[in-house]
């Protein structure tokens, strides 16, 4: 796939995430604006509205798209940075951090609404949140060295020079 290519189709990777992220807000804003929706009243009374269950289900759509861009950002990355196998599992685990983050806050009046849920709500999200940091560090220190190299615009080692001098950086540098 030439270099064209690969921009035109992260340009449309891009451009359906854009049409479906303005698309859902405006969605959102009717939802939010709509007197059918703000006078429907409360499904647990005091605590949870059916204006807010409304946008809870907006805003889920909303993280599928987010999702399906991490998915698309990563075959992108994949053919684009093949030297850094782990690049694109980065990219992909930023992007799902963010919609870890925004489905947290975005949520929060179910546990508010059913208080015997919120250790479960609060431990899920922290589980998942922490098992993507973890793995942006350990993909971190795994493709650290080529990450170095392309940013110095340097010839990236291939996998059998680099468990060969067994992260001798001293032994590199002479070569």
């Amino acid at each position: 796939m030439t270099s064209e290519a690969k921009s035109r189709q992260f340009a449309r990777v891009a451009a359906n995430l854009a049409i479906g992220v303005v698309g859902l807000a405006i969605v959102r804003v009717i939802v939010q604006s709509m007197p059918v929706f703000q006078e429907a009243g409360w499904i647990v009374k005091d605590k949870l509205k059916v204006v807010a269950v409304a946008t809870i289900l907006v805003d889920a759509m909303l993280l599928f798209f987010l999702v399906a861009f991490a998915l698309e950002i990563r075959e992108y990355l994949r053919r684009r940075f093949i030297e850094i196998p782990g690049m694109a599992t980065m990219a992909t685990n930023l992007v799902l951090l963010i919609a870890v983050a925004i489905a947290y806050s975005d949520f929060k009046p179910l546990p508010r609404a059913w208080p015997s849920i919120k250790d479960i709500y609060l431990w899920g999200f922290f589980a998942v949140a922490a098992a993507l940091l973890v793995q942006i560090i350990v993909l971190l220190y795994q493709n650290r060295d080529a990450m170095a190299a392309l940013a110095l615009h340097q010839p990236v080692r291939s996998a059998s020079e680099h468990h060969s001098n067994s992260g001798d950086t001293a032994a590199f540098a002479r070569q």
